[in-house]
Parts: C-alpha cells; sequence; structure tokens
C-alpha cells in the first residue's frame, strides 16, 4: 500500500506542481522551543590611534608621539588589530514555518524564520589585541615598545539582532510509524542576520548564508492539526563582510613603561573581512493547523478526482488522519461521503 501511494504522489506531482499536491500548516514556535548559542566573533582592523590631546579645548589631554623619547606634538601612530568576543547563550527562540505535506510521504518547508535571540540583546565581552609601532605619551608620562602583541579588555559589546530566514526550497523526507505519525529530515538553507555592536561601535547588519539540518517527528492530530517536535544542531565557521570603520573612538590604554597610569586616546579604523563561528543547538516545538481547504487533498482549488485518488489508496487505514474528515480513526464511507459532498467537479 505504501508503495502504491508513493507512486501515485509521484505521478501527482507530474501533473501539478508541488505546492499542488500539498496540504499546507502554519506552524508557529511554541514558547517551550530553546536554543544554545555558542558564538565567536573575530574582527581584524588597522588604521591610526593619537592622543586626545586639543589645544583649545582639550589642553591638559594626551599627546603621542613616535620612538622612545623626542620630539612634541599630537602625532597619529599606525596600528593593526583584531577584535573578538564570545558569547554562549540560552533563548527561546521565536518564529513560524508552513510545512507541506504531500500525501503524509514527503513534502517541504516554506517560510521558515526565527528570531534566534527571542527578542533579547545577548551581551558579549570583547577583547582587542594591537600590535604597533614604538611610542610614547605625555599626560601621562609613558613609553610602549612596539613589536609585539597588546591584549586590551573592553567588555561592553552586544549582539542586537541574530536571525534567519529561508532563502530557497527545503524538500523533506517522510517515514511513516503509523497511526499519523512521521519521523522526518530536512535541511533549510537561510540567510543568517547578525547585527552587534563591539566597543560601543555599531556593526550593521550583515547577512550570511547557511543551511540548518532539521530532524524531528511530525504528528497529524485529526483532519486538520499538527504537532511538531523538532531539533537541529549547527556548526560551522563562516566569513563576515568588512564593517564600517569609525572615527575617533576613545579609548583608555593602559600604560606599559612605567604601568599604573592611562593614557587616554582616540582610535580611527577600517575593518577588514572577519569571521563567525557558530554552534546552536535547538529544539524546537510546534503546534499548528490546516490552512489548505479541507477536502482538497491537492490544494489545487477543487475536489475532484486526484483528491478521491489519494483517499481511495489510504482506505481503512488509520495513517492518514489527514482525510480522516470525520476523526474516527480510520478513512472510510463516511468520509468518502463528505468529499463527494465537496465535489466541484
Amino acid at each position: 500500500m505504501k508503495n502504491c501511494l508513493s507512486v501515485l504522489v509521484v505521478g501527482l506531482s507530474m501533473v501539478f506542481s508541488p505546492s499542488a499536491v500539498a496540504q499546507n500548516y502554519e506552524m508557529p514556535m511554541t514558547g517551550s522551543s530553546s536554543l544554545t548559542l555558542n558564538i565567536g566573533i573575530q574582527l581584524p582592523f588597522n588604521g591610526t590611534l593619537k592622543g586626545n590631546y586639543v589645544a583649545k579645548t582639550n589642553p591638559t589631554g594626551t599627546k603621542t608621539i613616535p620612538g622612545f623619547w623626542g620630539g612634541s606634538g599630537n602625532n597619529p601612530i599606525n596600528y593593526s588589530a583584531t577584535a573578538s568576543g564570545e558569547l554562549v547563550l540560552d533563548t527561546n527562540p521565536t518564529g513560524s514555518f508552513v510545512l507541506h505535506s504531500i500525501a503524509g510521504v514527503g513534502g517541504y518547508i516554506s517560510d521558515y524564520s526565527s528570531d534566534l535571540l527571542g527578542a533579547n540583546a545577548g551581551d558579549i565581552d570583547v577583547g582587542i589585541v594591537f600590535q604597533y609601532s614604538t611610542f610614547h605619551t605625555q599626560n601621562p608620562t609613558a613609553i610602549y615598545p612596539g613589536g609585539f602583541s597588546l591584549p586590551i579588555p573592553l567588555g561592553g559589546g552586544s549582539i542586537s539582532q541574530m536571525t534567519v530566514t529561508q532563502n530557497g526550497p527545503a524538500p523533506i523526507i517522510m517515514t511513516s510509524l503509523g497511526g499519523g505519525v512521521r519521523n522526518f529530515t530536512a535541511a533549510i538553507p537561510v540567510t543568517l542576520t547578525v547585527t552587534a555592536d563591539f566597543f560601543q561601535i555599531p556593526l550593521r547588519a550583515i547577512d550570511i548564508p547557511a543551511i540548518i539540518p532539521i530532524q524531528g517527528q511530525c504528528v497529524f492530530v485529526g483532519p486538520n492539526e499538527m504537532e511538531i517536535t523538532a531539533s537541529f544542531d549547527f556548526s560551522d565557521e563562516l566569513p563576515l563582510p568588512a564593517a564600517p570603520g569609525f572615527t575617533d573612538q576613545p579609548l583608555d590604554l593602559p600604560t606599559i613603561l612605567p604601568p599604573g597610569g592611562t593614557a587616554h586616546l582616540l582610535l580611527t579604523g577600517t575593518f577588514t573581512k572577519g569571521s563567525i563561528s557558530l554552534g546552536a543547538g535547538s529544539d524546537i516545538d510546534s503546534q499548528g493547523d490546516r490552512v489548505s481547504p479541507r477536502f482538497d487533498l491537492t490544494d489545487d482549488g477543487a475536489v475532484s478526482g486526484p483528491d478521491l485518488g489519494l483517499m481511495l489508496m489510504m482506505w481503512g487505514s488509520d495513517d492518514g488522519p489527514f482525510i480522516d474528515f470525520n476523526d474516527d480513526g480510520k478513512i472510510g464511507g463516511v468520509d468518502l461521503g463528505m468529499m463527494i459532498g465537496a465535489w466541484t467537479r
């Protein structure tokens, strides 16, 4: 019987488009859905730093001067750096998708979208590793020897947006367990959108292509409802496009020789391409309703021969609740009568 049904579905697919042989269920994610995020961001940038001295408005500010000693004025010092941050966050994601079931043996997912943060921002600890040529400062008097990396913890970053939006087809493979229960797997192509700020520098929304592998179980609850429990585990390192640059960003830099003081600097820089490492593990719970017409099993706008064919192939079965219109546990004469009563051609 299952092989015959599969043949019928294939035959229908040759006559109709995939969307015209599907029962469609709108599936919102429930509040019990959960997600654990592990995020690491690396953003290289380079530019110049200088003291915050301004003759008229800040005459006691820090001056930066190239070399170990001598010189005068407030001079730009070249640097290169990498900003990095890590975040581990447990959230309750929100979102929805549409599951299109083709006679309960296959189908596809469309319109998958989810706010992974559940409308909450995630604080991220930010640090910078600097490389620069030797310079010294006045106000305070200090030397910054070049030739090595200087790590500086900054704190104060956040990820304010992390969403995924489906951007391509996502076929489903279904396996029947009987009684209207199906195991399923799918791979959903999405655009991951991330908005963050690093040391008070806002980064524009960044779009990253990704694929979410999802697996789970769907249960046809009567003719018009579906319940889904699913999960996905995702881990990848993805490229980040260059973020916008910045000008005169304040930075308080601890002195090196001698230690114990603080130089007040202004950073100007340009970001280059970075990377984001993303690990995500999610459990998704969803309860939704069928939005296709009740007796139009092929969703082609009419109750007709193809719908009857699907019913007859499932005749007497308890494995097609979406055809069990009177919800008595099996597909039989009453269901046939109800379909004929709605016949359109």
